[in-house]
Parts: structure tokens; sequence; C-alpha cells
């Protein structure tokens, strides 16, 4: 199931499109990343607020958790649409600062999304649990669903923000005909979007396209020869870490290494894909593609602007609209558990059988 979804106005776009699970955080995200890791060098917390009213004792609001992106930090990435949905309690996961100096924390995606899962669970011990993650926090957030699902909790909600697993075989390969045809027909979407063709935007934006895309081909060659990254620092070249400090800085390369290598298996519950309509000039992501073979439960809904866009003020709109509807129907008043709605549908039902006999 497909849908599309507009934003409501055009805005200044900096940085560059993903290919892959993309790493760059939002605009001046940088020095909050860093100051969290400075500031935070001791945390071991997992779970963490971030809209006003995460920690709101209405029972009616339910909450999202937000899985991190690269730098291990999600509360910049997600806070306009938090802003946006003031009904939803969002909690960001986020990779403690004190877990980042261990040198094998991240290396496997299965790992740190069972440290994650089992965060939530004590958390949130109870109920159905709503999750996503933009960019890489999505291909993580995935596999924290299927922990918490192998320990028999319930999962209401996947939402995947523009990224899917790599090591799958849904998408094209690099050669066929249909996917540089959707290659070449990347070009004049990037020329119609008015704000990546001002003030030498467009040429930065491709020198950083290639950037990624060679770094994403360098691991994979790597795996496919010697199992050894050519560049073990491929990061570097398409992100700026020196924002970032020493530990933190190894964490992101590890775990984007650990993105490479991740294999996932096919997912069953309810999953709901955004994907950029925008795509990077050098190579075509194939997001809901993957996605459609890998949960065959997954909606995928097209939002106008680019992977670093998606989640910005006059882009987010749309996006936090569906988003909205979605979570609703897992509110604690919309719950199969609450006795009034048990009891409403049950009044419903009867009234569509006493109907159907003509009564």
């Amino acid at each position: 199931m497909s849908s599309s979804i507009a934003r409501s106005s055009h805005r200044t776009v900096a940085g560059t499109t993903a290919t892959g699970p993309d790493m760059h955080p939002p605009r001046n995200s940088g020095a909050l990343h860093a100051l969290f890791a400075r500031t935070l060098c001791d945390a071991e917390r997992v779970v963490f607020l971030i809209s006003d009213n995460a920690l709101d004792e209405d029972s009616s609001r339910p909450a999202f958790y937000c899985v991190h992106s690269l730098s291990g930090a999600s509360g910049t990435d997600f806070r306009e649409l938090a802003r946006l949905m003031p009904a939803v309690r969002f909690h960001g996961i986020q990779a403690p600062p004190k877990k980042m100096q261990d040198v094998e924390f991240g290396g496997s995606v299965e790992s740190i999304a069972d440290y994650y899962a089992t965060a939530l669970m004590k958390f949130q011990p109870t109920g159905p649990l709503l999750l996503g993650g933009w960019s890489a926090g999505a291909i993580i957030a995935l596999q924290v669903a299927q922990s918490l699902r192998a320990r028999e909790r319930e999962v209401g909600l996947l939402a995947a923000i523009d990224a899917a697993p790599d090591n799958t075989s849904a998408g094209l390969g690099p050669w066929h005909p249909l996917y540089l045809l959707a290659l070449a027909g990347n070009l004049p979407g990037w020329i119609i979007h008015e704000n990546l063709i001002r003030k030498g935007m467009l040429r930065s934006l491709t020198r950083r396209a290639l950037n990624k895309a060679m770094a994403f081909h360098e691991g994979k060659m790597a795996r496919q020869t010697s199992g050894k990254r050519v560049n073990s620092h491929a990061v570097e070249g398409f992100m700026d870490l020196s924002r970032y400090p020493p530990a933190q800085r190894s964490f992101m390369k590890r775990l984007y290494d650990a993105l490479l290598d991740y294999k996932p298996t096919e997912y069953t519950g309810s999953v709901v894909i955004y994907e950029a309509t925008i795509k990077p000039l050098l190579r075509v992501p194939q997001v809901g593609k993957i996605w459609r073979k890998l949960a065959p439960q997954s909606a995928v809904v097209s939002v106008k602007g680019t992977h670093l866009s998606i989640l910005r003020e006059g882009y987010v709109n749309a996006l936090a609209e569906d988003l909205r509807k979605r979570i609703a129907r897992w509110s604690p008043e919309n719950s199969v558990n609450n006795p009034r709605h048990n009891s409403e549908n049950s009044i419903n039902a009867m009234h569509s059988v006493m109907s159907a006999i003509g009564a």
C-alpha cells in the first residue's frame, strides 16, 4: 500500500541526501550532539524525554520512542515532529555516553538493539510499544522491534523514516536497466527543488553525495573480499566528525560498519515507511521497495523533500499529520484492552447484525 503526502511550503535545505544508512544530523545539531557527549560523559540513561509532555500523567496520550541515528543522539532529530504532535508523548532512545566508551558497544545492530529493547521494557513494563527512527535509526528500530517481539512484547507500530537495511535481495542491482533509469531521474528532481539550486549548493551537495557513495562502495567491496574495511574511517569522507568527542567518533564508526553488515530478517508487524521524493544524486536507496519485501504489512508514504529536510519545519507537517492518525489508533482510549472501547465495539457490532437481519 502506498500513498503520497506533500509539505506545506519550501524552506532552505542544507547538507546532502542519504545513500544507504545516512548519518548526517539535521542543521545546527552538530554542536548540540557534541555538547550531549561532553556534558553526559558518565550518563547511562537510554530513554530520555523529547517533548515537554513526555512525563504527563495523562494516560490517554500514547508514548512514541524515537531511536537515534549514527551520532547516538536522537533528541534534535525529532523535536519539530514532537512539537507538531502535542497529543503524543515523545521519548528518545540514545546511545548512553558512558556506553560509547565500551569498544564493543555498537559493534553489531543486533547487540545494540537488544540493549535498547531491555531498557524499553524496564521503562514501559506493560502495553504496546510504538517506536520509529530516521536514517540509521530506522534500521536500528527494526531490530529493536524484532527483539521486543521475540520477548513476547507487542510492538504496535514501527515507523521508518527514509531508510532501509542494505543487505536484502529486494532492491534492483546497480546495473539493472530500471535502476539506471531511476538514477537518471534523480537530477530533474533536484533541479526542480529550488532550494538546492542556489549559492553553489548543488555543487557542494554533489561533492558530498559522491563522497558518501564512495564510502558506501568501499564498505561493500570490503565485505565481499577479505571482510576487512578498505578504509576503517570511511564515514569521515561524508561527515565532519571533528565536532564530536573521541569516544563518540569511535562509536559512530563502529555503528556505521555494523549497519553495513546487518542482515535483517522478515518483520511481520505493522510498519509505516516515510520515503523522501527527492533521492540522492548518485544512488537510488529503493527504501519503499526494500520494505515491501522485508515487511509484508508495510505502508509506504511518499514525502516531498530530501532525506535531510524530511523532519524539518515546512516539510515535516504532512508527515506529522499522517503519523498522528496512525499513533491515535494505539492510544489507550482506543486500545482493545480498554473496557469502554470493547463495550462500544460490542454495541456497534450488535447494531450491525440487527440491521443486517432487518431488526
